[in-house]
């Protein structure tokens, strides 16, 4: 079982957590040595997630100053953020960036995917889907065929897109958003909860309702 650490303190973090104490208990997966983040704990020692202590290993100094290879997960919900440390770490040769397959998901053995990927428990991905770079699909999200995801996107929990959906770069797809086959949907787009989303998005758009509307264009 290879070793990992965990960038990042937040709820998203933990629930990562939480996946891979799952998997460990079957042999399988990661084994978390601790995780990084520049807010250091109340208590100096770490998280706590099921009864289990996360140790802190500190900021994000910790991760460049690192001599030897090193698998680390960025487990942060925000694209921006996201691209940041992502970024950021590249500047230590020694980081490596895994994927995470995590639960009970399924994954079509034709899928290609980059690095830094998460995709969380009871998600699922079709046939014939490209998932870019550090990608984060959430808890029971879903990528229908020939769909196509760019680098930096979140796919919040119980997200649908239905065949042939393109996704740019650094979007941010809100709580159990829906979107009918062939949508194509631009860099930094962030789509309320709920939304269902029936026509093209541009990019830097600010979209919800169903259908969505317009609410801000940044």
């Amino acid at each position: 079982m290879d070793n990992i650490i965990l960038a990042g303190s937040g709820g998203c973090m933990r629930e990562i957590f939480w996946q891979l104490q799952g998997q460990r208990k079957k042999q399988e997966g990661f084994h978390v040595l601790g995780y990084v983040d520049c807010v250091r704990p109340e208590n100096e020692v770490g998280i706590s997630v099921g009864g289990e202590e996360i140790a802190y290993l500190g900021d994000d100094d910790y991760l460049l100053e690192v001599k030897e290879a090193v698998n680390v997960a960025i487990c942060v919900g925000s694209p921006v953020l996201r691209r940041k440390l992502a970024k950021k770490y590249a500047r230590n040769p020694n980081i490596c960036f895994p994927n995470l397959i995590l639960g009970n998901t399924a994954v079509c053995a034709d899928v290609r995917m980059g690095e830094g990927c998460i995709i969380s428990m009871d998600a699922r991905i079709s046939t014939n889907v490209i998932i870019g770079n550090f990608v984060f699909m959430n808890t029971g999200s879903m990528v229908c065929h020939d769909g196509r995801i760019g680098d930096f996107v979140t796919l919040s929990p119980d997200v649908k897109l239905a065949g042939g959906v393109h996704v740019a770069s650094g979007a941010d797809i809100g709580i159990g958003s829906k979107v009918i086959q062939g949508i194509h949907i631009g860099e930094n787009v962030v789509t309320g909860a709920g939304s269902v989303i029936i026509r093209d998005v541009e990019a830097d758009s600010r979209v919800a309702g169903v259908p969505v509307r317009d609410i801000m264009h940044v």
